[in-house]
């Protein structure tokens, strides 16, 4: 058994999400959780905010099958390419797919809906930036004509996908909802008369960019209460609260009393300078701990923060907690959250780590534990209960 544990506070995930919306409002919210709800379970996520938001967004026809077998009712848009078989699963999962080439899977999509009865439900993507997925600027306009002809196809959607919206890069941004909208206007009438809905701002984008917001915003990264970039937060934490809902914890299994000018962990990369009491965890980067925090970043015990030293091996870790006195074999370590006055974020270690908050989140292990909890408080879930009354549905 995995000696660590994640607690997801899904009131917390919850409140992100109704003051997300409320900021975004009148565009619709849909809550992207694919990668396992970066990282915090995506069954648990989806149902907590089942009712509570206008569609969610997934990478893979699976998530998409895996949510309707958990008894997710709201719209689901699949973001990632698909196979054949992937396409039959997503159609038959009720899910939209994005379709970003002319040509795309029209003929596999022309056998499902003959077979099914009913038309393959797409979202077009332009390319406006990002030099990914997505339509060609120059062939778009003739794309998307030819997917409202097609009897095949339900076109629900048109969406782009930002560049350098969480570094706040204005002039490229703009340029592409410039680009972006060159391609929709011409089809106002019939996207209005069929309510396609136009869409290109994930979490920072629909913090800052309020011309983005368009018909629908895609909050991943903010609904779980993490920032997209400090450049983000810096910028709009004055107007939008976000509340981290994951925290982290393992234990020490060990506390060695060692003398100056000790080795520890694999290479010798670390040697004590004075007298020392170092703390053996029980995870490495097997369970999601990035081997780059090998003598970087800290972790809290006792309410203090102590320092990461040696190696990070596949399954263990060492801390140096000296100067803890409560640091004992089976003392708490929290590696996200708070212990006491200190509190340690998804962002600082993954900065320390030198990579970023999605990266950290998104490759937590799904096998490590989850305790999901609940009830805010009185205080708490006034503040759910008040942004959730702007929420579009």
């Amino acid at each position: 058994m995995i000696r660590a544990e994640l607690r997801v506070d899904l009131d917390a995930v919850r409140g992100n999400a109704a003051r997300l919306g409320a900021l975004a409002a009148p565009a619709r919210y849909a809550a992207v959780v694919k990668a396992n709800a970066y990282g915090h379970g995506l069954v648990p996520v989806a149902r907590a905010l089942a009712g509570r938001v206008a569609a969610f967004c997934t990478y893979r026809a699976d998530e998409a099958a895996t949510l309707r077998d958990a008894g997710i009712a709201e719209p689901i848009l699949i973001l990632g390419p698909l196979e054949p078989a992937e396409l039959a699963l997503a159609h038959e999962s009720r899910a939209a797919v994005a379709l970003w080439s002319e040509g795309g899977f029209r003929r596999d999509a022309a056998r499902l809906a003959a077979a099914s009865g009913r038309p393959v439900a797409v979202h077009a993507k332009i390319d406006t930036g990002v030099t990914r997925l997505g339509l060609d600027l120059a062939a778009a306009p003739r794309a998307l004509a030819s997917y409202l002809d097609d009897s095949a196809l339900a076109l629900e959607g048109v969406f782009t996908h930002l560049a350098a919206a969480e570094e706040l890069e204005s002039a490229y941004t703009l340029a592409q909802l410039e680009r972006f909208r060159r391609c929709i206007v011409p089809f106002a009438a019939p996207f209005a008369a069929r309510g396609v809905l136009c869409h290109a701002a994930a979490s920072a984008a629909a913090m800052l960019f309020p011309k983005l917001r368009l018909d629908l915003i895609r909050a991943g990264i903010a609904t779980y209460g993490v920032w997209p970039s400090g450049e983000t937060r810096h910028a709009a934490a004055h107007a939008l609260a976000l509340h981290p809902a994951l925290a982290w914890t393992t234990e020490l299994v060990v506390v060695r009393a060692v003398e100056a000018g000790r080795s520890v962990g694999y290479g010798c990369t670390f040697t004590t300078a004075r007298p020392s009491r170092i703390g053996v965890l029980p995870i490495g980067y097997a369970e999601g701990l990035p081997r780059a925090l090998s003598g970087a970043g800290a972790a809290l015990v006792g309410g203090r923060r102590v320092p990461f030293v040696g190696r990070v091996c596949m399954n263990m870790s060492f801390l140096d907690v000296t100067d803890v006195p409560e640091a004992v074999p089976g003392a708490r370590v929290t590696l996200i959250g708070r212990d006491g006055d200190a509190t340690i974020e998804a962002n600082d270690v993954a900065e320390a780590a030198g990579t970023i908050g999605y990266e950290l989140l998104a490759r937590l292990p799904a096998e490590l534990p989850r305790r999901y909890v609940e009830g805010a408080g009185d205080a708490g879930n006034a503040a759910i209960a008040s942004a959730r009354s702007s929420v579009p549905s």
